[in-house]
């Protein structure tokens, strides 16, 4: 039998852990025509929100994804490459003529279609790249819906590539832009500094982490849906563990229900506890490793907050772990969200990923 639970891609319908709110507000932005900005830690679900959201509208969806570009030229190569995915041309020769007017960039073809542009013309084909949303939405008479994923690395690629994009994208009347994003702190930049090109361009959705209630419903028809027993203790006991961080969660959930399928078909507070020191011997090596790598500094504030420290600039704090002044500490955070080994939700720090929180608290008891 397929394990019901899904962790470390995008999901759809069937194994996407509910936030009904969250849905309905995109969809509802998508028909109007609203341009959307989410962004939440990284793996709280925000590309799979998304994908269901666009699932359920007649509507043709683009995917850019943003990590790890490098150049402007990259980020053309992806736009040209998906619209032309999504041109629906009997020949790719007609497409290439409808759709560039400028350029003529080359056409690998194999298991998948994929545009290069030359290196002499990466600004002429970036600019003809952005204008090729609304040239798709007018040939299919389709809204189209753009989706960037992790937006804020466009940032990075020239002092002209964000006034660009804003200057072409405002003029497009049939093309809903998405711009998702998971360090909070440049997103805010772009979208919320009054002298930023995308300053309001959007509507903001933050997405926090899935309400408990709702949460334990989905682990609970998972389990039983699938044959296999929980009671309520060992899901409050889920959700504890986790803090209720929605990867983490389906990670634990997906290891329980692998043990109980090869055994004894129902889960138990003890079996939770058992398949969380299991993830976390897995995850040994790389847990030492990243804390060999911190400065004493980064490792204080760590032990700190893993002990449910919360003002972690006041005078007792700064005595209690041994800061001499409260911009040490400033510093250390500021490397730590860096890293995203730390995340800030709703003002209060937070280690990113419980199971090394828990790995930590282990190791401070030796």
């Amino acid at each position: 039998m397929k394990n019901p639970f899904v962790y470390g891609k995008i999901v759809g319908k069937e194994n996407f852990a509910n936030r009904r709110r969250e849905l309905e507000l995109v969809k509802n932005a998508i028909l109007s025509g609203q341009n959307v900005i989410i962004y939440s830690p990284r793996r709280y679900g925000k590309s799979s929100l998304v994908y269901n959201a666009v699932q359920e509208l007649d509507v043709i969806s683009i995917w850019i994804d943003c990590y790890g570009l490098i150049s402007k030229r990259e980020l053309a190569e992806k736009i040209a490459t998906e619209i032309i995915r999504n041109w629906k041309a009997k020949k790719i020769i007609e497409a290439m003529k409808e759709l560039f007017k400028n350029v003529r960039p080359s056409i690998k073809l194999g298991d998948e279609i994929v545009v290069e542009f030359s290196l002499g013309e990466e600004d002429e084909a970036f600019e003809e790249s952005l204008e090729l949303p609304q040239r798709l939405a007018e040939r299919s008479r389709k809204r189209v819906v753009v989706v960037f994923d992790e937006f804020q690395e466009v940032a990075e690629l020239g002092e002209d590539v964000l006034p660009k994009m804003r200057a072409i994208f405002q003029r497009h009347t049939d093309v809903c832009y998405i711009f998702i994003g998971s360090r909070r702190g440049m997103m805010e930049k772009i979208f919320r500094s009054a002298l930023s090109p995308f300053y309001n361009f959007g509507m903001h959705v933050t997405l926090n982490k899935i309400p408990r209630e709702e949460f334990k419903e989905f682990i609970r028809s998972k389990f039983e849906n699938s044959g296999i027993g929980i009671d309520d203790e060992a899901i409050e006991k889920i959700l504890d563990m986790t803090e209720g961080h929605p990867y983490y969660t389906q990670m634990l959930c997906h290891r329980l229900w692998f043990n109980a399928f090869i055994g004894k078909k129902v889960v138990s507070v003890d079996d939770v506890a058992k398949a969380i020191e299991e993830l976390i011997f897995e995850e040994e090596e790389a847990y030492a490793t990243i804390w060999d790598e911190l400065t004493l500094s980064q490792r204080k504030v760590l032990v700190a907050l893993s002990k449910g420290e919360t003002d972690l600039y006041s005078v007792e704090f700064l005595q209690k772990f041994g800061f001499k002044r409260a911009s040490n500490v400033q510093i250390a955070i500021k490397g730590l969200l860096k890293r995203e080994i730390i995340v800030k939700v709703k003002d209060k720090y937070e280690i990113s990923d419980p199971f090394f929180k828990l790995w930590l608290i282990s190791r401070l008891k030796r």
